[in-house]
């Protein structure tokens, strides 16, 4: 039995790793579309962040949002992501950070001198969170905060949940500064429940095929 049980820590490991993506991911967390053009910092050359809590325990697997973008924006393809601890109302500590994967950008609507544009992506590693904490869901655009002097801005909405976002220049996480609006985002992931019922299944078909031996 020895080996059984080592067989199924190491299954919970791959379940934690591999699991999300035999399970059908959902919105887990949803703040609204986009409702206004407000103004805002460049994704490109500051971080920006918005708070955001779970009803249930979730794997995070993945985001989505909106951006306001001129004509003649350059993107060179990144998208980071990130995930922070609440800290007295503002982004805490840095629980997870990754590059998006599988991003899907598509431009829904032309406005005047640019585009609104549609963005989709996967979590380089799922993300575990609890249930009723408060959390920060954080975005860079670039692979560096260079930026540019045109117009790339997270798209906003007047009744996003909680606090308004915050913003850090250059990303350097010790600067961040109220930006007096919501952004226009929301969140996949799995439901715990569903992972671990996905690892009870497989074990007991291991326990019962070891059992089943001569």
């Amino acid at each position: 039995m020895k080996n059984v049980e080592k067989i199924i820590a190491v299954m919970i490991a791959v379940v934690i790793l591999f699991g999300t993506s035999l399970v059908n991911a959902e919105i887990v967390f949803d703040n609204g579309e986009p409702t206004i053009y407000a103004d805002g910092k460049d994704m490109r050359s500051w971080l920006q962040a918005d708070d955001f809590i779970l009803d249930q325990d979730v794997i995070l697997t993945g985001g989505h949002f909106w951006t306001f973008e001129d004509t003649v924006a350059i993107w060179d393809g990144t998208i980071e992501y990130f995930i922070f601890a609440d800290d007295s109302g503002t982004p805490g500590t840095l629980i997870s950070v990754g590059d998006g994967q599988s991003v899907q950008k598509d431009v829904i609507d032309i406005i005047p001198g640019g585009a609104e544009c549609e963005y989709s992506f996967e979590f380089e590693t799922p993300v575990s969170l609890v249930a009723d904490n408060l959390y920060w869901f954080g975005l860079h655009m670039a692979s560096d905060y260079s930026g540019s002097s045109d117009v790339f801005r997270w798209g906003s909405n007047i009744s996003g949940f909680g606090s308004t976002s915050f913003e850090s220049e250059g990303g350097t996480l010790d600067n961040w500064t109220d930006s007096g609006i919501h952004r226009a985002f929301y969140l996949e992931g799995i439901p715990e429940p569903a992972t671990i019922l996905l690892l009870g299944a497989g074990g007991l078909a291991l326990v019962r095929r070891v059992k089943q031996r001569p």
